[in-house]
């Protein structure tokens, strides 16, 4: 059965409501339909004319002699709802709505925006340009249209911005568009509708994103997913990564879980690669669109320029692309292209002289490209607007010595710049020779490095979404008083998910106190139960090593007295729990209900530097424990998990085990807003969580 957005994508007929021979949209619309050869059967709506530039003109949609798949709605804010009224009335399933004055207007805009949604038609927009569809030569776009793509296309792009979409879409580095969408408002259908639909094309091997937000982004991982499960590769440009004023939050994990945190872990999760700009979005997807891609993130380069090298080896390691060393093979077959003054290396310094010369090219082109470890060759060179001709400066002999050095090989073969000021001619010239154009050196090395770590993916399966210990876990919340549970019902909450706690418990005064540490064993530690003070150790309400009943009394006094001076709420006594020892490191597990995503955790370092270092991973539920043992292994303080300077390494499956118990406790119970395990003490044999803090959600 096909995709319902196929009569959107592929229709065999098209009505272009507004159309006049005045211009605007709907003229545009019909234009752009003949420029790309459209091949279906094409209607206007016009309420008094009988045609509009050749097109036969109808005065209502309903009026039509036959059905069509889908409509072009060029008319005014007001008359719209009324248009795809009508549309659904005679059967139209799909449509177009270019104009503004909805949603992103005011009060009335958005009520206008809500007749859209339920008028029954799905539609692209409001406040858009509209649809390309460059495989079936149909177009609903609304203005000046950019030429090229054909047919044959292998990347699909959706976009909310229209003019981000219509300046990616003029690129001359993109091999060829299959489809193109500026989604605007997204009143009925949104990127991932369109996302989901270029799923069902297999020629499609790329899809780029621009978004400023998703509405459904737990659907959109989903889609990545299995894009990702079948070689096509989701590049998407994400904007909006910061937001001002965010509003502050009782848990540590709020701040370290921002605005931006849920999409971070949903992209890196799904396999989707994360671009910072246009320029990367481009280079990105051309070098995934071509028919070779990078295995990895090896590179193997030459320039004619001993300081272009140089910069290239300082920039390689910054974005994180690897130079492979020469093999003897490679060596025996570069020697001869160089000077008797050359240095043989990667990057490879041609010197002036190799500028120009078609069999130095096709030479250094093969002998690179052939070396262990090499997943793209590039050479460098730069034609910038005031150059002159390009024949004049050797520019044929060079692309087509690469193109032959590349007839051989299994990777692609990159021209780069080291900037991004390059004639137009360029362009064409890269293609006509079957060579990528990447502008700008450090974009280029960063599009190597995002591909080719793209290239060696781990998907893991998402973990089991079963419940856990729902019944028992809501009466340790029923039972607890206020908004932030007490600790010891915070830690009876986590006992039911598996996360082991200190021996301990509560007490009043320092005589019961002194009881419970006898019974749990000495050295303990002390700490005040109190409301208002979620963290403890920054008022004093926190001791440790006590070694005998003296200290307790002592400590417990000092808690209290600590504790009252600073609490908002009641005092209730102090926590004794037996202290742990031997050798740990200290990490955060912490949690928050994303309300776009769901779940999204939080490990990274913790006790009191949690919020100083910053140094967290964020993960959205499901995950599996090998994702959180990825995630850790990534951060500053994976090093010292892995056993730094001596020290025995962490059970770090230990602390994949409280993640992902975290993460089913959020799962189970939505009433639960934040969650801090801070410290969690990792040690050679297990995990132990020293303290914790649960949050509900505000009345």
């Amino acid at each position: 059965m096909a995709h319902p957005l196929h009569r959107l994508f592929a229709p065999r007929g098209i009505a272009v409501v507004g159309a006049s021979p005045k211009g605007g949209y709907g003229l545009t619309t019909l234009r752009n339909l003949r420029d790309l050869g459209y091949p279906g059967r094409l209607y206007v709506v016009h309420p008094t004319r009988d045609e509009v530039d050749g097109v036969p003109a109808y005065p209502s949609v309903g009026a039509l002699p036959e059905p069509v798949d889908a409509v072009a709605v060029a008319v005014p804010a007001a008359g719209v709802p009324g248009v795809l009224r009508d549309a659904a009335a005679a059967g139209v399933p799909t449509g177009v709505v270019y104009g503004s004055g909805f949603a992103e207007l005011d009060e009335a805009g958005k009520a206008l925006q809500a007749e859209v949604r339920d008028a029954g038609v799905r539609v692209v927009g409001p406040n858009c340009l509209g649809v390309v569809s460059y495989r079936h030569r149909a177009a609903l776009w609304g203005i000046g249209m950019p030429g090229g793509p054909g047919p044959d296309g292998t990347i699909a792009l959706a976009a909310q911005s229209g003019n981000m979409a219509l300046t990616t879409m003029g690129s001359g580095r993109l091999p060829g568009l299959a489809y193109a969408v500026s989604a605007g408002n997204q009143a009925v259908l949104d990127v991932t509708d369109c996302v989901e639909y270029f799923l069902t094309d297999p020629a499609v091997r790329v899809i780029g994103v621009i978004v400023e937000g998703l509405r459904d982004l737990t659907r959109f991982r989903a889609l990545a997913t299995a894009a990702a499960e079948r070689d096509v590769a989701v590049v998407v440009l994400k904007v909006g990564r910061s937001a001002k004023g965010e509003a502050a939050t009782i848990a540590h994990t709020g701040t370290l879980a921002g605005v931006d945190a849920a999409y971070a872990a949903a992209f890196r999760q799904s396999g989707a690669i994360r671009v910072d700009d246009l320029e990367e979005l481009v280079a990105v997807c051309a070098m995934l669109a071509g028919p070779r891609r990078p295995r990895g993130t090896g590179l193997g380069i030459f320039a004619s320029s001993g300081g272009e090298c140089g910069l290239i080896a300082d920039l390689a390691e910054d974005t994180g692309v690897e130079l492979a060393a020469l093999d003897e093979p490679a060596r025996a077959t570069l020697a001869p292209i160089l000077p008797a003054y050359g240095q043989l290396g990667n990057p490879l310094d041609l010197t002036a002289g190799g500028w120009g010369q078609h069999s130095v090219y096709a030479t250094a082109t093969a002998g690179l490209g052939r070396v262990p470890g090499v997943d793209l060759v590039a050479f460098v060179g730069d034609a910038p607007a005031n150059s002159g001709d390009l024949a004049e400066s050797g520019w044929p002999e060079m692309l087509g010595g690469a193109a032959e050095g590349a007839a051989g090989l299994d990777v692609p073969v990159a021209l780069v710049t080291t900037t991004t000021d390059t004639v137009p001619e360029l362009a064409t010239l890269a293609q006509a020779h079957g060579v990528l154009l990447l502008p700008g050196l450090r974009t280029a090395l960063r599009a190597l490095a995002l591909a080719g770590t793209w290239a060696h993916r781990s998907l893991a399966g998402a973990a089991a979404t079963a419940a856990g210990p729902v019944a028992a876990a809501r009466e340790v919340l029923a039972a607890a008083d206020g908004r932030v549970l007490p600790e010891s019902a915070a830690k009876r909450l986590l006992t039911h998910y598996g996360v082991p706690v200190p021996d301990g418990g509560d007490a009043a005064d320092p005589e019961s106190a002194v009881l419970l540490a006898r019974k749990v064993g000495f050295p303990v530690v002390c700490k005040i139960d109190a409301d208002g003070l979620a963290h403890k150790s920054d008022i004093g309400g926190v001791e440790v090593g006590l070694a005998d009943e003296d200290a307790v009394r002592a400590a417990v006094d000092r808690v209290l007295a600590a504790g009252r001076a600073a609490a908002t709420g009641p005092v209730r006594g102090v926590r004794i729990e037996r202290m742990a020892e031997g050798p740990g490191v200290e990490l955060i597990v912490g949690g928050r209900t994303d309300p776009v995503a769901g779940p999204l955790v939080v490990i990274g370092a913790g006790g009191v530097l949690t919020e100083l270092l910053a140094d967290a991973a964020q993960l959205l539920w499901p995950f599996t424990a090998d994702q959180v043992v990825a995630a850790v292994r990534a951060l500053r303080i994976g090093r010292l998990l892995a056993g730094y300077r001596g020290a025995p390494p962490a059970d770090v499956a230990a602390l994949a085990a409280v993640a992902v118990a975290v993460g089913r406790l959020l799962a189970d119970l939505p009433e639960v807003a934040e969650i801090d395990v801070n410290p969690v003490r990792v040690g050679p044999a297990g995990a132990v969580a020293l303290d914790a803090l649960v949050v509900r959600h505000a009345a």
